[in-house]
Formats: C-alpha cells, sequence, structure tokens
C-alpha cells in the first residue's frame, strides 16, 4: 500500500512539473508575440477605418518599398486620392504618451512604467522619403499621420508641424479635411499602377521580404525587434 502511494504521489508530481514547464513556455511565448499580436490588431482596426473613406480614395496596407537610398521600408497604410498621400504609421499603445516634434526618441507611460519608443514622426518620415524615391516624384504631396489607438491618452505640450496626430477614431477626419486637389487623374493612376504591384507580390516573395525586413530592423536597432 504504502509503495502504491508513494508511485501516486511521484506521478503527481511529475504531472506538476510537466504542467508548470508547459506554462513556463506559454506565457514566454505570449511575452514575446504579444507587440506583433497588439500591431496586427491596431492595423486591422485602421484598415476598418479607411474603408469609410469612399471611393475617390485608394488605401494600400503593410506596403514593402525598396530602394538604394532607404534600402527595405516597410509601410503601415498609405492612401492615395487626387488630394495627394496620406501615409500613416499605426502605434496600438496604452497609457500616457509624452514627446515633441524634434525629440529622437518619445516615452508612453503606464502608472510607474516607462518605456521609450522612436520618434513616430521620424519614423514616417524615412518610409515617405523612401515611397517618393522608390516612384521618383521627390516633389509628392504627402501627408504624415501618426494614428494612436483609442486609449492613448496624448500629453504634449506643443503642436506639430510636419504630421497630424490623431487617435484611430481621428483618421478620416484627418485624411478628408485635405480638400485641395493635388494631383492630375494620370499622376493618380500611375501611382495606383506602381502600388498595385507592390501590393499584388506573390505570397512566397512577400514572405521573404518581410523576413529580409525584419532581418534589417533587428540589425539597425541592436537586435531589438520595433514596437508597433
Amino acid at each position: 500500500m504504502e509503495l502504491f502511494f508513494a508511485t501516486l504521489l511521484y506521478i503527481l508530481k511529475l504531472k506538476a512539473f510537466w504542467f508548470l514547464v508547459v506554462m513556463v513556455v506559454l506565457i514566454t511565448v505570449v511575452q514575446l508575440q504579444l507587440p506583433k499580436w497588439r500591431g496586427a490588431v491596431g492595423e486591422r482596426i485602421v484598415q476598418k477605418r479607411l474603408k469609410k473613406l469612399g471611393e475617390e480614395y485608394q488605401a494600400y496596407h503593410d506596403l514593402y518599398v525598396e530602394d538604394a537610398q532607404y534600402g527595405l521600408t516597410q509601410i503601415d497604410h498609405v492612401v492615395v486620392s487626387k488630394y495627394g498621400l496620406h501615409v500613416i504609421e499605426t502605434k496600438h499603445y496604452k497609457g500616457w504618451i509624452f514627446g515633441s516634434e524634434n525629440q529622437k526618441y518619445w516615452t508612453q507611460v503606464i502608472y510607474k512604467n516607462k518605456q521609450k519608443f522612436y520618434n513616430p514622426i521620424r519614423q514616417n518620415y524615412g518610409h515617405i522619403e523612401a515611397l517618393k524615391s522608390h516612384l521618383n516624384l521627390p516633389n509628392l504631396p504627402v501627408c504624415s499621420i501618426i494614428a494612436f489607438s483609442n486609449v492613448v491618452e496624448f500629453k504634449f505640450k506643443e503642436p506639430f508641424r510636419s504630421a497630424d496626430i490623431v487617435h484611430y477614431r481621428g483618421l478620416v477626419k484627418a485624411i478628408k479635411q485635405d480638400d485641395r486637389p493635388r494631383l492630375t487623374d494620370n499622376q493618380m493612376n500611375s501611382i495606383i499602377n506602381n502600388l498595385d504591384q507592390l501590393a499584388d507580390l506573390p505570397k512566397e516573395e512577400k514572405k521573404s521580404i518581410r523576413k529580409a525586413h525584419l532581418q534589417q530592423v533587428r540589425k539597425k536597432y541592436n537586435a531589438t525587434p520595433e514596437r508597433k
């Protein structure tokens, strides 16, 4: 009888041990993937918002642009219309956001926890310049928009001149406030044809490009993927 209970206890301990191992692995995986999942959620929300713009706007999502000067650049969203281009960088954050136009890093504050992230205005500027270079249109009229999740509270002390900083809910309004035509039909169609080619790449080619871009970002930021 003692042997039976000893064996049973051993089995229970063994099961408990492997249960803890599995839980630790799951928690680690969730922690590693959480920034990526948050980013994906934010981009899906923005995609739904952009559908409300109407037929005169053409939206593109998750574009990879490559050129000699800027290398491989990933752009969250591009909206093309006769009013010009709107290049959108999404940040699915929460908490308070501090920063200014010329600071290299901004700060996210959640209770007593602070975390710095690269100034998204600078980040999107690089995206815009890469896009202009790729399209060979250095004077292309482009508006930079940084879209944060609706739960973020902005703590900015000064207005921004080179970009619009908005919540997701204000994205459509920010785009439609530009109501002066800046592109001819021929210019707009040429840009759309070019971006269509980027958007319609074969699945395997997109996967390869995405992998190359991730390696480029990790190398640039000391093996730390950029938060979304």
